[in-house]
């Protein structure tokens, strides 16, 4: 009887954290909301790692999308990884996810190492460019800032820059004398650009550490700069802020839910 009752106490607690990761934490999105200083005022809804091909159905990444929407943002900053690779995905269910922002608020996007290029025909045998879901994106009203730069109302300049992994980043394209905000997938991406002037990164592609032990760092974090998994960082006389993603690749979390990022720009 003993070992009977041991056996089902040490099941149910392998089979309840399990359960979490699975069922519970992939879906338990979180709005952030972080104040950045030093730019013209400007609210952004900054959406990333969507993962949709092999984490979350595109239905609650849209209830996630709504969710920061109740922020009336200003912009719409989707910073990559919209898939995990590039077949074999709900296209109708993300094309809506990309029109519903483009219908809320102006959308910018650039692309991540899963959504095309090098790293990915390589590892998965998908696209050798994002030039599809580049299409994809420009046909649902979003605007792609593909190694390429805008001029907002408010002075704030959006550079855009390809992938790394992929072998699609640069050139810096910034030419405005105003604020700049870039936006690059992954964080590293802030060293290559260290001698360019810009005042504010937007990045994902780290998940947070997805499945977190704390107080245990996130080693695992495909990121050669593991100061930097999330939230916002000063960094060489510049800010970064690094969203966790609202997707939840293999359909896990565990310690670092999904996120749903709003920053509040004030000068």
């Amino acid at each position: 009887m003993n070992s009977r009752r041991a056996f089902l106490g040490l099941t149910a607690a392998v089979a309840a954290p399990a359960l979490w990761a699975t069922r519970v934490e992939p879906i338990w999105h979180e709005v952030t909301v972080t104040p950045v200083r030093g730019l013209p005022a400007l609210r952004i809804l900054h959406f990333s790692d969507l993962h949709c091909s092999d984490g979350l159905p595109p239905a609650a990444l849209l209830r996630a999308l709504e969710m920061g929407l109740e922020h009336s943002p200003d912009v719409i900053c989707l910073t990559g990884d919209y898939v995990s690779t590039t077949h074999g995905f709900d296209e109708a269910g993300l094309r809506s996810i990309f029109r519903r922002a483009a219908k809320e608020a102006p959308s910018y996007a650039v692309l991540g190492n899963h959504d095309g290029g090098h790293w990915l025909s390589r590892r998965f045998g998908g696209s050798p460019t994002s030039a599809g879901m580049r299409q994809m994106l420009s046909s649902e009203g979003v605007q792609v800032l593909h190694n390429a730069s805008t001029v907002l109302p408010n002075g704030i300049e959006l550079v855009g820059l390809g992938d790394i992994y992929s072998q699609e980043f640069g050139p810096f394209t910034g030419t405005s004398s105003g604020p700049r905000v870039v936006l690059c997938h992954n964080p590293d991406g802030k060293d290559l650009i260290a001698d360019e002037r810009w005042d504010l990164m937007l990045s994902g592609h780290t998940h947070g550490g997805q499945v977190r032990l704390w107080p245990a760092p996130a080693t695992w974090a495909p990121v050669n700069d593991k100061r930097f998994i999330s939230g916002l960082h000063d960094w060489a006389g510049r800010q970064l802020f690094i969203t966790r993603g609202a997707g939840s690749p293999k359909h896990v979390r565990f310690g670092c839910r999904p996120e749903v990022s709003i920053l509040e720009l004030t000068a």
